[in-house]
């Protein structure tokens, strides 16, 4: 078995499978590195965290001029490898491979595991390792699921462990992967195409969507269905398709509940509940939180606004983009994976699309595929929605206009683009 093992490790000192670099990714990663906390990659099924792993290997090897045999790897999706996902099995080849390096008690070793819930009862063979004290690990994990640190595990591993969730390619990752200039026309197709790697490589639109539809499959079954015991899978089906059709539009669990009952199916809100609960955890969906600044919505029960983890995921009933939509949902995923917490805020009547906070720093975005003329409906909506804030926190209107509109009450107009290219807007 170690023989079988030892093929997919790097210990020539040759990494393989790295994709294209995402350093900002890497460079998260390095600033963890020095104490003995666990690292914690998660994220959605094809966001690329096995490459994440792998660039970071390699990284070690190139750059932190790590001895390759020091670095013990297990991609537990690799079929040839099964036996690994055997507890028992896994800590034998370990020592196997600690004995054929001699490897001497107290050194520092890093012990790679991607998809670590594959491994049976893996949550012992992380605190296993973790306590060990006779050794030095620098453990990383990698998980598809948003609570792979959960439960006990989670209480035990406080203040022990780093989380760092793997996004989507950025507007600009998707940029250099394709090797195209990050102008308006390339903004446009990454609103239809997505982010995620294997897919956006992918010429053959017909074969990029079967790719999506395989990797919507996956999570469902795989990710959902399996690893909660659902057997309901075609309720859990019309709700993933549900929020396919209606990308960032208000939900709630009650009107969710009633629209499936109206379809025979019987659902209930505590079910419906529970399977928000896994789509969300599985990198399906994020929920965006309305708040409202009135004191008596503080007690009621609010709806809230869904959006998906890929706009590939999206689906119109006329299978033409909604633009619009696509645009808001690009948007909220970028504030996210800049570290921002996003909710959307609710005044009388009108909406703001995004209340970002991060620290103490606080941005208000309204967003619009097209604004038109000063004056025009959708002008004095956007513009219009903003000026009923009355802080002083910067505010923003974002749209696809090639030409923008002068600042007007404090609130900037600002091009969708050149918020996507400059992380500092």
């Amino acid at each position: 078995m170690f023989d079988i093992f030892k093929r997919f490790n790097f210990w020539d000192g040759v990494v393989t499978g790295c994709g294209i670099a995402r350093p900002d990714y890497i460079s998260a990663l390095d600033s963890m590195l020095e104490p003995k906390n666990i690292i914690t990659i998660t994220g959605g099924r094809r966001t690329g965290k096995s490459v994440i792993a792998r660039q970071f290997i390699r990284y070690l090897i190139n750059e932190k001029k790590v001895d390759p045999t020091k670095i013990f790897y297990a991609n537990l999706f690799i079929q040839d490898i099964d036996f690994m996902k055997d507890s028992g099995t896994f800590k034998k080849i370990l020592n196997e491979w600690k004995e054929k390096f001699n490897h001497i008690p107290g050194e520092r070793l890093f012990i790679v595991i991607d998809e670590v819930q594959e491994i049976a009862n893996w949550e012992k063979t992380v605190v296993s390792l973790y306590e060990d004290y006779t050794a030095d690990y620098k453990i990383i994990i990698t998980g598809s699921n948003a609570k792979l640190l959960s439960g006990e595990l989670h209480t035990y591993l406080a203040g022990r462990s780093f989380e760092m969730t793997l996004y989507p390619l950025s507007f600009i990752e998707y940029c250099s992967f394709l090797n195209k200039s990050p102008d308006r026309a390339a903004c446009i197709e990454y609103l239809n195409a997505g982010g995620m790697p294997e897919v956006v490589k992918v010429a053959d639109v017909f074969a990029r969507q079967n790719l999506v539809s395989a990797t919507i499959d996956s999570i469902i079954v795989r990710d959902i269905a399996t690893r909660h015991q659902i057997r309901n899978i075609s309720l859990l089906r019309k709700m993933a398709d549900y929020f396919c059709f209606s990308p960032t539009d208000e939900v709630s669990r009650t009107r969710i509940s009633n629209i499936l009952k109206t379809g025979g199916e019987s659902a209930s809100i505590n079910t419906v509940s529970e399977y928000m609960e896994y789509l969300k955890d599985a990198f399906f969906i994020h929920e965006c939180p309305l708040i409202s600044y009135k004191k008596g919505d503080i007690l009621k029960s609010v709806p809230l606004k869904v959006y998906l983890n890929d706009t590939s995921f999206a689906k119109t009933a006329d299978e033409q983009s909604d633009f619009g939509k696509l645009l808001e949902n690009i948007i909220f995923i970028e504030l996210k994976r800049r570290g921002f917490k996003v909710k959307t805020l609710k005044i009388d009547s009108v909406e703001i699309d995004f209340v970002a906070r991060k620290g103490n720093k606080l941005h208000y975005y309204q967003v619009a595929y097209l604004i038109g003329e000063k004056g025009s409906t959708v002008y004095n909506r956007e513009f219009g929605n903003l000026m009923k804030i009355k802080d002083h926190f910067p505010k923003t209107v974002l749209s696809m206009d090639e030409l923008l509109h002068q600042p007007v009450e404090g609130i900037s107009h600002e091009s969708v683009v050149e918020f996507l290219k400059n992380p500092l807007l």
